[in-house]
């Protein structure tokens, strides 16, 4: 039986959404627990009795907030590959918190508890559904088997991320698209 009070779902909530709130305003560099505690009404200690660190309710607010691509089944694996791409990167660039998603995954590169953590539970699910298209793009014979899912994965999200890194912005759908009929080219079998 657990001893003490039960545990809010009101101040998980509350929570959750200042860790947002606070992320989108100051990035992850400004979050901090006593920040994130102040905007959800609550102490420090309700913070840390649920999440051991910054960067785990970082992650489990992002893992909770920013939902998994749903994959496109049109029968071309070409064309559900973009399009499930194009689905994840647009859900986020419409979307206040896509430039603090960027802004996390930019500091995670100097973060080792971050790294893992944003890998297991927030990039995990979400880079899983690519490449599991890219698994059976690669089984059906329509995508190149001298690279690895892995390299395939990087040429269809990694231009995106960078081109958001360096400008700050989603790149424009026009460029989307003529990376996309570039990549895709360049990766059919």
């Amino acid at each position: 039986m657990p001893r003490g009070r039960p545990r809010s779902s009101a101040a998980q909530d509350a929570i959750i959404s200042a860790t947002l709130s606070v992320l989108v305003e100051s990035g992850f560099a400004g979050l901090t627990i006593e920040a994130v505690a102040s905007r959800a009404g609550v102490g420090r200690p309700t913070i840390y009795r649920r999440w051991a660190s910054r960067e785990d309710l970082v992650v489990d607010a992002l893992a909770t907030t920013v939902p998994v691509a749903s994959t496109v089944d049109t029968g071309d694996l070409l064309a559900d590959i973009a399009s499930t791409v194009r689905i994840a990167i647009n859900g986020l660039g419409g979307s206040e918190l896509g430039g603090a998603v960027v802004g996390v995954l930019a500091a995670s590169a100097g973060n080792p508890p971050l790294a893992a953590a944003l890998a297991e539970r927030y990039l995990g699910p979400r880079l899983g559904v690519v490449s599991e298209l890219i698994a059976r793009g690669m089984a059906a014979g329509v995508l190149r088997t001298d690279l690895s899912p892995e390299v395939i994965r990087d040429l269809l999200l990694g231009p995106l991320v960078y081109h958001w890194l360096v400008t700050g912005a989603p790149m424009p759908e026009s460029d989307t698209e003529a990376l996309f009929t570039a990549v895709l080219t360049t990766l059919r079998a």
